[in-house]
């Protein structure tokens, strides 16, 4: 296994979820509850070691013990009657130099002997066939890389020399060794597929993705290799085991997944995609409590537009179908509470029509404007503050790019701008000054709490909405005014596509 750079967070135990350490599937039975680890160093200088438990591509501190004198050398004892969570540990000396890596998983009753170099060579290990197994796989691991940089050093120097016979047993036996390797990796797994190690080594492989079938017409299906990767991602790694998220590779395998193959798919796909994900997890309490944390705060703090659509819907799936047992009631009407808000100016939802006065409202005499009545296919509602620093300043942007393409003969939305004043004269005075040329509606009346129904009270001035020809909401969020056009180009490019 890859030796890591060591960083400790000391105390970072308390940034954990609450219950997080919480014995869950594939912790010791209950009659082997409780744990008594030892570590013989011969050559330790140590006074204090460490324990340490990967979480979030981090190392966290889990526990330590002094130094005690034996026959054999230095003894660091762990000793305790609860069980640790089951995961990747290590053991870290004084100095914070790693000593070596082990697994903690079933009964925690065993004894090491090690050195003080860090190297698996020098590990002796008693009653944990599992880590037998690791270090074996370590020793292994560290002669075949090597070997196999041996053999790429002499097959570089074959083909400098161009000695064509060189080449041909150079790649023949770095092909063998890497075989090889992968038999022993697969004979490992198949050998003990409940073992954690184990568990690990089959989350490293690929998943093997299938030619894409012929349709009918005789043309390939372009997107099927992709939508089959989504799918099976997740079949060489158990998500009913919680002891992975205690594990350097489960955080990035996530990452990866999210940021990288689903970051720009359409929330419907991705929340596809999460719902058969999650389906996987509710086995395992502490794994979907994880999965459901760290989703629920990606999509809600995402800056990729529709990203809310899919944070809308873990909570409507989870959280408010009572499936989030851990989280105490206030917590969870928040969450609700935050839907509510959300969901009506989500990306594809019908827009609330507006019917607000314009700065001719008086007693005697007013004109309401429609967001919907308008003679453009495109609507962009702006709503602002004529208080606003930055309000001000982004409505003269605005403006600009309405006279530019107006002038070009180009544009294609109408601006009803909304503001949130309660001085109406301020507004009548901001609105006279300016000479916008679009709709300017504002005051205490309307059809609706227009603050309300565009979640403005939470959001704060300025926002911006974008509507299409069926006043449906495409943009829910201020973008820079001059990208408008490009990114109503893009839209009608997507649309164009979709049919």
């Amino acid at each position: 296994m890859k030796k890591t750079s060591l960083l400790i967070i000391l105390m970072a135990a308390l940034l954990l979820p609450s219950g997080l350490y919480a014995q869950k599937k594939g912790a010791a039975p209950a009659q082997n509850k409780g744990h008594l680890i030892t570590f013989t160093i011969p050559k330790a200088k140590d006074q204090k070691v460490y324990l340490a438990v990967y979480y979030r591509e981090k190392l966290i501190l889990k526990d330590s013990a002094f130094r005690t004198e034996s026959k054999a050398g230095p003894q660091f004892i762990f000793k305790g009657d609860e069980a640790y969570q089951g995961g990747l540990y290590k053991l870290v000396s004084e100095t914070h130099f790693p000593y070596m890596d082990f697994i903690m998983d079933g009964p925690q009753f065993m004894s090491f002997e090690c050195g003080v170099t860090g190297s698996a060579d020098s590990v002796i290990v008693h009653n944990s066939p599992q880590n037998d197994e690791l270090m074996a796989f370590q020793r292994k691991t560290t002669a075949a890389g090597k070997q196999m940089s041996e053999y790429r050093r002499l097959l570089d120097e074959a083909k400098k020399n161009e000695n064509q016979a060189d080449i041909d047993k150079y790649e023949k036996l770095s092909k063998d060794l890497n075989q090889e390797m992968e038999d022993y990796i697969q004979n490992l797994i198949d050998r003990n597929p409940t073992y954690l190690f184990s568990k690990m080594q089959k989350a490293y492989q690929s998943i093997n993705v299938p030619d894409p079938p012929t349709n009918p017409d005789g043309s390939i299906d372009s997107t099927f290799q992709l939508r089959y990767y989504l799918t099976h991602y997740w079949d060489n790694i158990d998500l009913g085991d919680s002891r992975f998220i205690f594990t350097p590779l489960f955080e990035p395998k996530l990452k990866d997944y999210f940021d990288r193959w689903l970051q720009y798919q359409e929330p419907d796909s991705i929340n596809h995609y999460i719902d058969l994900m999650l389906a996987r997890a509710e086995a395992d309490t502490l794994m979907f409590h994880y999965l459901i944390d760290w989703l629920s705060y990606h999509y809600e703090t995402s800056k990729v537009l529709g990203h809310d659509g899919v944070f809308v819907h873990i909570v409507k799936e989870n959280h408010m179908k009572g499936k989030c047992t851990w989280m105490d009631e206030d917590l969870l009407r928040k969450y609700e509470k935050r839907v509510k808000h959300l969901d009506p100016i989500l990306i594809g939802r019908q827009s609330q029509e507006l019917i607000i006065p314009d700065t001719t409202l008086t007693d005697d005499f007013t004109k309401w404007h429609s967001s919907y009545r308008l003679p453009k296919k495109y609507v962009i509602l702006w709503f602002y503050d004529p208080d606003c620093p930055t309000c001000k300043k982004e409505s003269k942007k605005l403006r600009a790019v309405y006279d530019s393409l107006e002038n070009l003969g180009q544009r294609n939305f109408d601006v009803y701008a909304v503001a949130n004043d309660a001085d109406i004269d301020r507004w009548k005075k901001y609105v006279k000054e300016n000479n916008y040329p679009w709709i300017n509606v504002g005051g205490n009346k309307g059809n609706v709490d227009y603050l309300e129904a565009y979640n403005i009270y939470e959001s704060g001035n300025p926002a911006m909405f974008i509507l299409n020809e069926r006043r449906e909401i495409i943009l829910n969020r201020r973008i820079e005014m001059d990208t408008i056009p490009e990114f109503l180009r893009q839209y009608e490019k997507r649309q164009a596509l979709k049919h």
